[in-house]
């Protein structure tokens, strides 16, 4: 994993094309790595970002391995939890290899929040680089890469 990048500086620099490259080398995380606040920034589209609504997830790992969490969404100085998600690992939907998948397909979100198909990889301990698909009629819609960081 070390050649791929650690920060988010690095990644925000990158194309659509070059996010897709880098997403595809990430490897499956281990989900009880995944427990605690993590910040996040959207990468693409780049627009979305300067608005600063979504500002990372917080995680939390059971002692049976179920992982659950909640997105951190802001307006100013103000952050709060919103929209429930679990984590579960399985194949991709775009290719034949294992990522972890952020599941917001709850009752207790809304519908439109639910057709989310997140997959998320591990691009160094501690730092994830994540696409996300919007489910529209039978099929999955670019939305964004977006990335977050424990350390």
């Amino acid at each position: 994993m070390t050649d791929l990048p650690n920060s988010f500086e690095q990644l925000k620099t990158l194309d659509r094309k070059s996010l897709k490259k880098i997403h595809s080398q990430g490897t499956c995380p281990i989900l009880n790595d995944l427990n605690g606040r993590a910040n996040g920034k959207i990468l693409d589209p780049n627009w979305f970002e300067h608005l600063r609504l979504w500002r990372g997830k917080v995680f939390s790992a059971c002692d049976t391995g179920e992982v659950t969490g909640k997105n951190l969404l802001g307006v100013g100085l103000i952050t709060y939890k919103k929209y429930f998600f679990n984590v579960t690992t399985g194949k991709s939907a775009f290719s034949d290899r294992q990522v972890a998948f952020l599941n917001h397909d709850h009752d207790v979100n809304p519908h439109w929040v639910r057709r989310f198909h997140d997959e998320m990889v591990e691009l160094q301990p501690g730092f994830y680089l994540a696409c996300s698909h919007y489910q529209m009629r039978n099929s999955l819609r670019y939305m964004s890469y977006f990335a977050f960081d424990f350390r």
